[in-house]
């Protein structure tokens, strides 16, 4: 890069740079004088290529904000690009952000609690709800353990596995994870090594495989919710709904208010043809969102349209793409949206 192109690369990637009107160059004459008009329209459009991406975060169980702040990321070809921490009512929000797609992760210390993904444009407004997802069954408690499961939680060398694994499937090396995650579980008893395998699983195609081990983390411990969401996912994509039907009833039968078991089960319904029951179970998990979660607005959406109730469907699409901006780009979403545009604009 020449020493002239640098410097416009400085001008046009650095908000807070001095512009000079003219560079001597040690053999290469001197930058051309750039004049205000010019000026104005480089920083218009370094302006027009950055945008702005608000969202809250809240807890699944109850809808309230994290007990303490959640440190918010955005992170760009395995870099973290951007940092913020929650304010008390869980809301965050991010200025001059490069336009692209981020993953965004929410992490309390090194704890990952959520991760996903989102655009951020400079045309319109972006705004991402982050769910901290309910993990077990119930209020808080004490809960009795065996000498044998203390003894596993507290085993360095299981715990030094289970870091290497979790390093391995970041890297994308699904088959090293797996091998590590095979040793874990054979050498302890914590339902959430059973679930990670099965994610693993799944990575790997080994599909039925992953079955199994979700249903191994639920016998282990019935009250621990995420294998039963993975389980139901994995079920989704195969399209195995009365199987999906039947983990979300299970789930359900474990937590009657469990807002995700509730979504799984309308999607699973709707998708059998029951569109009135489907309803009934869409609405029950917007009444537990309490407006903050974008999923059951999408399933509402879905069903209403099934139905022919164009009107309804557009109110709930446009509540979902209200929290969750980044989906409209989303196939599912382009053609659910093309189908409402012959009842009116979409905004």
């Amino acid at each position: 890069m020449f020493r002239w192109q640098a410097t416009l690369w400085a001008i046009l990637h650095c908000g807070n740079c001095l512009i000079l009107s003219s560079v001597q160059l040690a053999g290469n004459g001197s930058i051309p004088v750039l004049s205000p008009r010019s000026i104005r329209g480089i920083e218009q459009k370094a302006v027009a290529q950055l945008g702005t991406l608000e969202g809250y975060a809240f807890r699944e169980a109850d809808g309230e904000p994290p007990f303490r702040p959640l440190t918010v990321e955005l992170i760009d070809q395995g870099k973290t690009k951007y940092r913020k921490t929650t304010r008390a009512d869980g809301t965050f929000s991010f200025d001059k952000i490069r336009e692209g797609r981020y993953t965004i992760r929410g992490r309390f210390g090194d704890f990952t609690v959520v991760q996903d993904e989102v655009t951020v444009t400079s045309g319109r407004k972006n705004f991402a709800a982050v769910i901290l997802v309910k993990r077990r069954a119930g209020a808080l408690a004490l809960r009795t353990v065996t000498a044998d499961q203390l003894s596993a939680q507290s085993d360095r060398e299981l715990e030094k596995k289970q870091r290497q694994a979790n390093n391995l499937a970041a890297k994308g090396d699904w088959a090293g994870a797996a091998r590590l995650y095979e040793q874990a579980v054979a050498a302890g008893t914590q339902p959430l090594l059973w679930d990670a395998l099965g994610l693993v699983y799944l990575q790997l195609g080994r599909e039925e495989e992953a079955l199994d081990a979700f249903e191994k983390a639920i016998k282990q411990d019935p009250k621990y919710l995420l294998p039963y969401a993975h389980l139901e996912t994995a079920y989704l994509e195969a399209r195995r709904y009365k199987e999906m039907l039947l983990v979300a009833n299970r789930a359900l039968a474990v937590d009657p208010k469990w807002l995700t078991a509730y979504v799984f089960l309308g999607e699973a319904q709707a998708a059998m043809g029951n569109l009135n029951t489907a309803l009934r179970s869409a609405e029950t998990a917007c009444a537990l969102a309490r407006r903050r979660a974008p999923g059951p607005y999408l399933l509402l959406a879905k069903i209403q349209w099934a139905r022919r109730d164009c009107a309804e469907a557009r109110k709930h699409m446009e509540h979902f793409l209200e929290l969750n901006t980044s989906a409209r780009k989303r196939p599912e979403i382009l053609k659910l949206l093309e189908g409402l545009q012959r009842c009116g604009p979409i905004p």
